[in-house]
């Protein structure tokens, strides 16, 4: 089919001249706007004449109020030469996809829109066609925003890695990362190079057996056997390596990538000598009882938390090689999540003799995490403090704060101090707060989400996680609330 006026489309859409002299203004704009977010009616002195949006949320940004303003003065000023060169007459070939440019609007966010223009002889005003692009520009936000996460994530990761590669590096006992199946070294740091090897050339690739004196290497090839299926460490003494030198070993396994693999920390066996005897040895100014036979993890510390004595039940729920790298350090250093609890509990220590039950969370030297149970004593004589330490059994129930609303609620605050560590109760007191805030949203609004999550500052998508996080999926308002 010919087309009119020998109008093809090429520079974005195209009207016929006869037809624009058989409508009205009004009527080219109605019709115009059936395929359009907007569209202008502009005079020669580039004056808007007429708008129509069928769109009736684009009200809100003022575009009925543009009508005998110029079009430049209704964009953002870097779109101002945009327009200059969409309404020129000089303009012989315009862009396909139109001039992209932003209302200005008091109070919300600029108005994105693609415009084409269309002029015809004889007829007064430029067509100006637009299509909004709010969508596409959400869109780009949060590509650029999850962009912007991704590469904080790697970036965080990496600093991880380069932390714990260099305290890998520079660890003066030797570690040696080794792969479950096949008994080769997947790595190891230079302290085991230089322990195991003559030349202190890299172990990475070499058979762990290769590493040991023949007599003793099915002892090992054993002991790595049971440590991979085994929950605890696997300890094995008088262990001599090729060179000749007598070592001790901890075998314990890891899963990565599913398989089962074992790191190995090896030390000299007259270091580990030094470490049985200061385990065993009773510290200065008498405890009363042997530590180290006691059947739970206990140590001693002076009045500011620097540990005296630790028993080896201690040293393995911290994963501490020896006894050398816990004595001299601050019992602060494995409640770094918690530090808020350790210094309580001290606190506590001085109005009261003895503490019962005082749950914290534990974090040993792998970086896990644990809850446990700590029972303490102020040796007034000695000036120094006994804490037993009691892993516990991880499980679904919890402590809980009251429900709002509840008449006691300040007493059952204040009975969970000591017993919940307080960056809990403060995690759980914003829970509450923030149950609440989104009841009182859905009240008001009669139930309308949108509406909530509006006056709640929000996303939908946020506060239906939100919803279902507390249990309100089904609320509706007047109902008992959830406890």
């Amino acid at each position: 089919m010919k087309p009119l006026n020998g109008h093809s489309g090429t520079d974005g859409f195209a009207v016929a001249d006869s037809l624009l002299k058989t409508l009205d203004p009004d009527s080219i704009g109605s019709l115009v706007s059936l395929g359009a977010d907007v569209v202008l009616l502009v005079d020669q002195s580039s004056i808007i004449s007429q708008v129509y949006f069928t769109n009736k949320d684009l009200a809100d940004y003022g575009l009925s109020k543009t009508v005998g303003k110029r079009l430049q003065d209704c964009v953002t000023i870097e779109s101002v030469p945009k327009i200059d060169s969409m309404l020129s007459a000089e303009t012989s070939h315009r862009p396909l996809r139109g001039y992209q440019v932003n209302h200005k609007c008091s109070g919300k966010p600029d108005l994105p829109v693609v415009y084409s223009a269309y002029t015809a002889r004889d007829f007064p005003y430029t067509i100006v066609v637009g299509r909004e692009l709010r969508q596409q520009m959400l869109d780009q936000q949060r590509l650029v925003q999850t962009q912007m996460e991704l590469e904080a994530d790697y970036r965080e990761l990496k600093e991880a890695e380069t932390r714990y590669r260099t305290a890998f590096k520079v660890a003066t006992v030797a570690y040696i990362m080794l792969d479950g199946e096949r008994r080769t070294i997947l790595d190891a740091n230079p302290a085991a190079s230089t322990l195991l090897s003559s030349t202190g050339a890299p172990l990475s690739g070499k058979s762990i057996r290769d590493l040991f004196a023949k007599e003793d290497r099915d002892r090992v090839g054993d002991a790595i056997s049971e440590a991979r299926h085994s929950p605890n460490p696997v300890s094995l003494d008088g262990v001599s390596v090729a060179k000749g030198e007598p070592v001790s070993l901890t075998i314990r396994s890891y899963r990565e990538n599913g398989i089962t693999n074992v790191l190995l920390a090896i030390w000299p066996a007259d270091q580990d000598k030094e470490s049985k005897r200061q385990r065993t040895e009773r510290p200065v100014g008498g405890t009363g009882v042997e530590i180290a036979d006691l059947p739970e993890a206990v140590l001693l510390t002076d009045a500011e938390g620097v540990v005296l004595a630790a028993n080896t039940l201690f040293l393995d729920l911290i994963h501490a090689p020896s006894l050398t790298q816990v004595l001299g350090r601050n019992i602060g250093s494995w409640f770094t999540s918690a530090a808020i609890d350790i210094r309580v509990l001290y606190t506590r220590l001085l109005d009261e003799p003895s503490i019962r039950g005082f749950t914290s969370t534990l974090t040993d030297n792998l970086s896990g995490e644990s809850a446990v149970s700590i029972s303490a004593r102020l040796n007034a004589s000695s000036n120094t403090i006994q804490l037993i330490v009691i892993p516990q059994q991880t499980g679904n129930e919890r402590l809980t704060i009251p429900s709002p609303g509840m008449s006691d609620q300040a007493e059952g605050f204040s009975a969970l101090v000591g017993k919940v560590p307080l960056k809990d109760l403060i995690r759980e007191s914003l829970d509450v707060i923030e149950k609440i805030c989104i009841e009182a949203a859905l009240d008001q609004t009669s139930n309308n989400r949108a509406y909530a999550a509006e006056i709640l500052g929000l996303s939908r998508q946020s506060l239906y996680i939100k919803l279902r996080r507390h249990g309100l999926e089904d609320y509706r308002p007047g109902s008992d609330r959830q406890a």
